[in-house]
């Protein structure tokens, strides 16, 4: 018994690989995000499906099974995006200063032109103390040794750029 030129078992075979391929990735997009493993096997397998079909029933049958992952496709996407699951892949919020997002802390710009000791030895990063407070820096220069006293030139967002108060601007 044939159907469009193959046997019934190939047809079987091909169309059940096809389905593996896309129960593997709903598997990865809706219970084990993130892993990746089971969405590429699930692709590959799909993929193998069409070629079981091209190489055992011929051009014509790898057409028809090709198409009916399309539209197998076209009907995941559409379901993903009407139980609005997509919403759970992709970022729509932005990450913006007013929603909290931001690395800059406030108040740094307080501390241009005070001076305080280095915490740690600055080669060129490392800590400075200004009075109980202690910040990350940078040295506009070589090291700076620990103890020594440092002054703050220039703060530019979460960059503090000190100099040791010792030597010449």
């Amino acid at each position: 018994m044939s159907f469009l030129g193959g046997e019934v078992l190939e047809w079987v075979y091909s169309l059940a690989l096809l389905v593996l391929g896309f129960v593997l990735v709903l598997l990865e997009i809706f219970v084990i995000p993130g892993l990746n493993i089971f969405g590429v096997v699930g692709f590959l397998t799909a993929v193998a499906g069409i070629a079981y079909a091209y190489v055992n029933m011929g051009v014509v049958a790898a057409g028809v099974v090709a198409g009916l992952g399309l539209a197998g496709t076209a009907v995941l996407v559409r379901l993903m995006l009407k139980v609005r699951a997509w919403n759970r892949l992709v970022l729509n919020d932005g990450m913006t200063r007013k929603a909290g997002y931001d690395s800059v802390k406030p108040g740094r710009e307080a501390l241009l032109g005070q001076t305080g000791e280095a915490v740690t030895t600055l080669r060129p990063a490392g800590r400075a103390q200004f009075g109980k407070r202690v910040v990350d820096v940078v040295s506009e220069g070589g090291y700076i040794e620990r103890g020594e006293q440092v002054e703050v030139l220039k703060v530019a967002g979460n960059r503090v750029v000190v100099q040791s108060v010792h030597s010449e601007p």
